[in-house]
């Protein structure tokens, strides 16, 4: 593998690359964040006020996040047009640069091996590609490769200490991004400081002007966005995305202290399978082991992978995309038992018991990427696939439904270029409609007026031919 590193590594970045592309602009657009943050970008994008988010035409004060998602995805929009894939290339593109970062860091600070067999479990994880991340216009994706860059930068300047100036732009991109979720990485910054005890005078300097690049980002739009509307959004993250979201269960969304070991064999058990084999083929001695944890990165993973883990299981909301942070951590150390497995003494029956295992793993893996892609994101099985086929016909007329979701209203309105409209009964449409508007039902309509143009499993399009 150190002979081939390049040549291996292009290959899993063209894994991963494919993972996160294949099939983007089939998928339906999800309720509800993403649709939230695909209209505030639309309506950003139209609007020009780059402060205040808004949903629908009004502030949103439900997403209490600053903007930096939504300027991502209106800058994509503005370069790209408004589509499903510029919709999600923010996302993609973060993904896969994690995948990137992740095996450049691991190849240097563990040796290849390690790096490649890590970087096709995080290219192949579940949760990292379509649990809220890598495959949506979620925050997630960018988080996780900020949380990462963070470990990247506490590694780095043990040799370079001038390299710390990079956390306060990284800290400053988080709070812009996920706002209260600051906190995670300023965790890490602290739990390693303590790990390696008191500060290095040399370190001073760098630490002073990292918390000055955090401070002006994050001032300067706080302050902007409090001359909108003074504390109102503040009091909002603050006592409801931070306070209500830790220590109350809100929107109905309990746990367990078990609950994210249950999303890893869930949505990883191929990966955990194959650890667990390496494990018991080629167990890992106790004083190995401790070796391993006492060297700087060593105990820079552990740090790690404890607090993306431990914050997420403390705080009382349980949602399965908190642990995305936690993934590449996960692929580092799946990736360092399977390689070990590998390069340790032992018979060749045990290497070929593991290779089978890998093997198999991978495969099921990938399968199941593909096989969720199809079967339960493909959007020819939603009413926005049918909408989407009839962009011709509906860009500039009004669409009418009893009832519109926000994925819906996206799709119409941002993608296709048509004015959703709200039509309880036909009569309301007959009687508000014009001429080539049209109307999606999931009821058969018998009218001479109205042709029906598409009838899909669930909904009806008729358009108005008078």
């Amino acid at each position: 593998m150190r002979g081939h590193y390049h040549r291996l590594a292009a290959v899993v970045l063209a894994l991963a690359a494919f993972n996160l592309s294949f099939r983007l602009g089939s998928e339906a657009v999800s309720e509800w964040d993403e649709s939230l943050y695909a209209i505030s970008a639309w309506e950003m994008g139209k609007s020009g006020d780059l402060i205040a988010t808004t949903f629908l035409g009004q502030l949103d004060y439900y997403n209490t996040k600053p903007p930096l998602n939504v300027w991502l995805i209106a800058l994509s929009f503005k370069a790209f047009g408004t589509n499903l894939v510029s919709l999600r290339l923010v996302s993609a593109l973060s993904a896969w640069l994690t995948v990137a970062v992740l095996l450049e860091w691991t190849r240097r600070s563990f040796g290849p091996a390690i790096a490649l067999f890590a970087g096709v479990v995080l290219a192949t994880s579940f949760g990292f590609i379509y649990v809220h991340a890598g495959r949506t216009a979620d925050t997630d994706a960018l988080f996780t490769l900020l949380v990462l860059l963070t470990v990247v930068t506490l590694s780095a300047e043990q040799r370079r200490p001038w390299i710390r100036i990079w956390l306060g732009p990284l800290a400053a991109a988080v709070f812009l991004l996920k706002g209260a979720a600051v906190l995670m990485p300023l965790a890490l910054v602290v739990a390693v400081h303590l790990g390696r005890g008191s500060i290095a005078r040399n370190l001073w300097r760098p630490t002073l002007a990292a918390a000055l690049l955090f401070a002006l980002p994050a001032a300067a739009w706080s302050f902007a966005r409090w001359r909108v509307d003074e504390w109102r959004f503040f009091e909002r993250m603050v006592n409801y995305d931070l306070l209500a979201r830790s220590l109350t269960v809100i929107e109905d969304h309990p746990g367990s202290p078990l609950y994210y070991l249950n999303i890893l064999q869930k949505h990883h058990y191929d990966w955990l399978v194959a650890g667990a084999a390496a494990l018991m083929l080629f167990p890992v001695p106790g004083r190995g082991l401790r070796d391993r944890i006492r060297t700087h990165d060593g105990m820079l993973v552990i740090a790690w992978a404890a607090i993306t883990f431990l914050i997420p299981t403390m705080i009382r909301t349980k949602l399965a995309w908190y642990l995305n942070p936690f993934y590449p951590a996960f692929a580092l150390a799946i990736g360092w038992l399977v390689a070990r497995g590998f390069t340790s003494p032992g018979t060749d029956t045990r290497r070929a018991i593991l290779a089978a295992v890998v093997g198999l793993s991978f495969g099921v893996a990938e399968a199941k990427l593909i096989w969720y892609s199809y079967a339960n994101r493909d959007v020819n099985h939603s009413s926005q696939g049918m909408l989407l086929d009839h962009r011709p016909q509906l860009e500039g007329r009004r669409v009418f439904r009893d009832r519109w979701n926000t994925a819906e209203i996206f799709v119409v309105d941002g993608v296709i270029g048509a004015e959703h409209r709200v039509a309880l009964r036909l009569e309301d449409f007959q009687r508000e409609s014009r001429p080539g508007d049209c109307l999606v039902t999931s009821h058969r309509v018998a009218n001479a007026g109205l042709l029906l143009v598409r009838r899909d499993r669930h909904d009806s399009l008729y358009c108005r031919v008078e």
